[in-house]
């Protein structure tokens, strides 16, 4: 093919891709298979300067013409939908796929109430059943259907075409109404409570509900007092908890044993556990682990008698009289003498007298 003749073809193909951007049904309506269209892109891509023609106006490559007309494409796309949007658009009407024509209704009230004699006079040979519209040339014209424009693209197309106008505003309000219950009773500490006349009536003349029987209004958000400082809130929410022991098995179902660090607590599950499946571990008494301060739930139920211990007397301050450097004093480096106790019925024990046995007694072998 002679190089004028491939480039009025190239031409046609960049005039069918403005108006529609199909690679393939544009070099189909050119008459060039697709393929060819592909090649000519890609020669022209590997040899630019071999492949220069003039086309609206401007010299350039083949395949940097059809980029720009893939680009021209999208303002054919964008005048067909500023048309839809104002204009709107027509189908031919069909019936079973076939046409459906408009109807001459002048002729076909003829037809109903002329008799033969003007019937012929009017319309000569034409039947009463042929009441169709036809053009100057006499050709049959195909009834349409009307679709109006689209409301939505039309407020979109003054929306970006005139927007100090039609500019989207939107406004969101919310109102919310109802009542926030503070739990727990008792005010904020650190907050003054604002009393008033009538509140000291009420309080005096018994007319004020208690607060333990005021009902709680609807649509309530019930909230928790607030804390003062941070040791109050570690107090109220904050509890030294026990890693519960996780049983393992392997792949046939077979218990593990027990991890380095597990705390096993006699009574538990756990424990049985181990002791079905000839684990040797260390049980540590509930009572144990609540005098240490923990406070799960599960230890709780298996000491349910459980009382907490009081704490031991501080003996510290009975040594605030000593004087620095005698025995027994805080600075002292001197190590504290021990207090003389009861009488011992020891027989080298210089005290005389009834003596307390150590817990546990003591065994005597004659």
């Amino acid at each position: 093919m002679p190089a004028a003749i491939s480039n009025d073809v190239k031409r046609k193909v960049l005039d069918q891709l403005v108006l529609a951007p199909k690679m393939k049904a544009a070099a189909r309506h050119a008459g060039v298979p697709p393929a060819t269209l592909f090649r000519w892109i890609k020669e022209s891509m590997a040899d630019p300067n071999a492949h220069k023609f003039s086309w609206l106006g401007k010299v350039a490559p083949f395949h940097v013409h059809v980029n720009a007309a893939r680009k021209l494409s999208i303002i054919a796309m964008d005048h067909s939908a500023r048309d839809l949007a104002i204009n709107g658009f027509e189908e031919p009407r069909l019936h079973d796929g076939k046409p459906v024509y408009v109807h001459d209704h002048q002729v076909a009230a003829d037809a109903l109430t002329l008799d033969d004699f003007d019937w012929e006079l009017k319309y000569a040979n034409r039947k009463r059943d042929d009441t169709f519209m036809r053009d100057e040339n006499g050709a049959l014209i195909q009834d349409t259907i009307r679709h109006p424009p689209n409301p939505q693209v039309l407020v979109k197309l003054l929306t970006s075409l005139a927007p100090s106008i039609y500019g989207e505003k939107s406004e969101v309000s919310v109102t919310h109404q109802g009542s926030v219950w503070i739990e727990g009773g008792g005010s904020v500490p650190g907050a003054r409570p604002e009393v008033s006349d009538a509140h000291n009536f009420d309080e005096a003349f018994a007319l004020k509900t208690p607060a333990d029987q005021v009902k709680r209004p609807d649509n309530t958000l019930a909230l928790p007092r607030p804390c003062a400082n941070s040791e109050e809130f570690d107090s109220r929410f904050r509890r030294k908890l026990l890693r519960e022991v996780i049983l393992f098995r392997d792949a046939e179902g077979k218990l593990l044993g027990p991890l380095p660090d597990d705390c096993v607590v006699a009574g538990t599950p756990q424990q049985r556990a181990f002791q079905d499946a000839g684990y040797e571990v260390n049980v540590v008494h509930p009572t144990t682990l609540l005098d240490e301060g923990y406070k799960n739930d599960w230890l709780r139920a298996l000491a349910p008698n459980y009382k907490r211990k009081p704490p031991k007397p501080d003996d510290r301050a009975d040594r605030t009289n000593v004087d620095v450097g005698e025995p027994g004093h805080p600075q002292s480096s001197a190590p504290p003498q021990p207090k003389p106790g009861k009488a011992s019925a020891r027989w080298d024990s210089e005290n005389l007298g009834a003596g307390t046995p150590p817990p546990g007694g003591r065994r005597v072998q004659l």
